[in-house]
């Protein structure tokens, strides 16, 4: 989740008023579709497996990825370090504001009134064409070494690559 403030200079109305009940349906689809486990099945956040995915292009990913063309000899060794996906997706964040890799879970959560009809009229088909495109598409996934999130997407995700990154964070001990 982005999360950001917004201020305004005008009045609000009765729209803006806070939600009286807790619109997840506890289907655990965020669960099962984050690619580094930063969602555990009891409701824990992994913040740190989260950023380091997700917001690879940020100042942190910006980093590493800084430091990997400081480390090539040359373009040739650079390209083979780099894939040409993840140099397109710097370059990107760099020529506009940095995006970030998953918003899986927010794709397929249902709890929205456009969404939450269609998933419980036939859950089986919104887990074909909401969820499983996401768990097969083959992607590189961000993680610190020796992280929980590491472990979590060798164990299932096994056909996504992985790519170690730090940007200066080290996992909890």
């Amino acid at each position: 989740m982005l999360l950001a403030t917004v201020l305004v200079d005008a009045e609000v109305s009765e729209y803006g008023q806070a939600l009286d009940y807790n619109p997840c349906i506890d289907c655990k689809l965020c669960v099962t579709a984050c690619p580094v486990g930063a969602i555990a099945k009891d409701g824990a956040f992994d913040g740190l497996a989260c950023t380091t995915h997700n917001y690879r292009e940020f100042m942190s990913g910006f980093t590493d990825w800084a430091q990997t063309v400081a480390g090539s000899a040359d373009a040739a060794d650079y390209r083979s370090r780099v894939p040409a996906a993840e140099s397109a997706s710097m370059w990107q964040s760099l020529s506009s504001p940095p995006g970030y890799k998953s918003g899986y879970c927010l794709a397929v959560c249902p709890a929205g009134e456009d969404v939450l009809g269609p998933y419980l009229e036939d859950r089986k088909e919104f887990l074909k064409t909401v969820l499983r495109p996401l768990q097969d598409k083959r992607e590189t996934l961000y993680v610190l070494p020796g992280s929980r999130a590491q472990e979590y997407a060798r164990r299932r995700f096994p056909h996504k690559p992985l790519k170690e990154v730090t940007g200066g964070w080290a996992p909890p001990e």
